[in-house]
Order: C-alpha cells, then structure tokens, then sequence
C-alpha cells in the first residue's frame, strides 16, 4: 500500500502533476500539506502504509521523517521543492517520472544522519555567518522583494563582518562550515567568501539548493565534530535548508535515520 505527500505551500506545487505522480505510484491515500496533517508512525502502521512518497523539498521532509519515527515501511523521495538535496543522494538528478521507472530495480536503505544541538540533518548543516543567506533564499521562495531588500544587505553584512567559526582542534576559521553525514564519517568542509567574487558564487549556488557551489576545501571525516566560534554566543546555521541556531560549541555526531528511504541508485 502507497501513500503519496505532497505541499501545497511549496513554490513548485502543481496540482495536476501530483496527481499524475499518485495514479503513477498506485497510491491509494493523498494527503496534501499543510491543509492535511502529517501522517505519523501510528497511523501509518494502523492503515498499513509500506511505502510513503514524499514530493516536497528537504524541509517537509524532515518534518516526515520525525513524524514517522518507529515506523517500519519504505520513503520514496521525489524531488518536488526548492531544496532537493537527498532526493540527489538517493537518486541523481533524475526526475520524479525517471524515478518511478526505476522502481522495478529499486532498493531500500537506511542513511547516516547528523544530529547535534537539539537537531537532525538529512542533508546536512551550514553553521557560521553565511547561513543568513537562508533567509535570502526563503525571500526568493516566496517572492517577496520587500523581504529581499531587507535580506540581501543584511547577509551581506553578517558575512563580511561575523564572527568565523572553526572546528575544535583546527586553528583555520572560515566564514562558513559544511557537515554532512556520509557512510564514511561526518564530512567536514570550509567555505570560505573572502571577497565579492566568491561571496557571488556561493549565493547563486545557495539559492539553487547547492550547499557547495563555490570556493570549499576538504577538512575530514570523523565520527563527531565540535564548533566553535570567536566571539562566543548562538552560532547561525542552516539545517537542510532551513534556518536554525545554537550556543557555540555545538558538536554534530553521527546517526542513524529512524527510517529507510527507497533509492535508485547504489550507497557512495
């Protein structure tokens, strides 16, 4: 039995093709978020649900997957939002109907996980200054060109004059950090936006739902990291896309995601 979810509140929401995407799938329950409430474990073990499609961006994703905690069936990601990122990890950048063509020789894995601060990361985490172009993306999504006018200088500002961050036991500090959890460890890379060039590269890239677009360099991979920041207090940060915070250090370790996801394509 498929269930397929899908947001009405997402900016690449098209309701034909939704249904085009269910009759595809076979699924005998819709919901649309957020006019129908997210679908928990209980419920989806009382109906029998064994396989749940999800055709959103990353942040509605993770709101699934914390819901369904403790549920034993499979996710089918479809990538249906402005971020994307693990239907890109399980699936390259195929499209949904390629997607469901592959099925047929599809398998289900569990995937590594970042959890830290109080949170959990699918896709992984920027912390430092430059997660204030979160909220520009956010503007973009929305359309709004007011926000944008109050967004655009603001994280322009925090990204040149912000406090640096940098892991414990590393002396380098860079304007941003990227953690994302792999089957090797906790991969950990320095962005860095030293002037208006690489600032221009990593905003582009950023709003398009590319975390790594511009200038990065490879610092390892280790079960856990801690970060810290120079001047103390709450370090910004973007968890799947989303903007977030926490008291510096924070420290993200490697997890398990409580749920398997169906994927198209062999584990990295």
């Amino acid at each position: 039995m498929t269930w397929f979810i899908c947001n009405s509140a997402s900016g690449s929401y098209d309701a034909q093709r939704c249904d085009t995407l269910a009759d595809a799938l076979g699924a005998t329950r819709r919901i649309t978020i957020p006019d129908d409430p997210m679908p928990d474990a209980a419920a989806a073990r009382r109906e029998g649900a064994e396989r749940i499609a999800i055709f959103t961006g990353d942040g509605t994703v993770s709101s699934a997957v914390e819901a369904l905690e403790g549920w034993d069936g499979e996710l089918l990601i479809l990538p249906g939002g402005t971020m994307n990122l693990l239907s890109r990890k399980l699936h390259g950048d195929a499209t949904p109907e390629d997607i469901i063509a592959r099925l047929p020789q599809a398998t289900a894995r569990t995937m590594p996980i970042l959890k830290g601060a109080g949170l959990r990361s699918l896709v992984g985490v920027i912390a430092g200054p430059t997660s204030a172009w979160g909220d520009v993306r956010e503007a973009v999504r929305r359309f709004d060109i007011r926000q944008l006018a109050e967004t655009v200088p603001a994280a322009l500002r925090e990204t040149f004059e912000g406090d640096l961050v940098s892991l414990r036991g590393d002396a380098r500090a860079f304007q941003a950090l990227f953690l994302d959890a792999t089957d090797q460890g906790v991969e950990a890379l320095g962005v860095s936006a030293a002037n208006a060039a690489e600032l221009a590269q990593h905003g582009l890239a950023w709003l398009m739902g590319d975390f790594l677009g511009g200038p990065s360099q490879l610092l390892g991979f280790a079960p856990e990291w801690t970060v810290e920041k120079e001047g103390g207090g709450d370090i910004g940060l973007l968890v799947d896309g989303e903007r977030a915070s926490a008291p510096a250090p924070c420290t993200f370790t490697l997890a398990q995601c409580p749920v398997r996801f169906v994927t198209t394509t062999p584990a990295s």
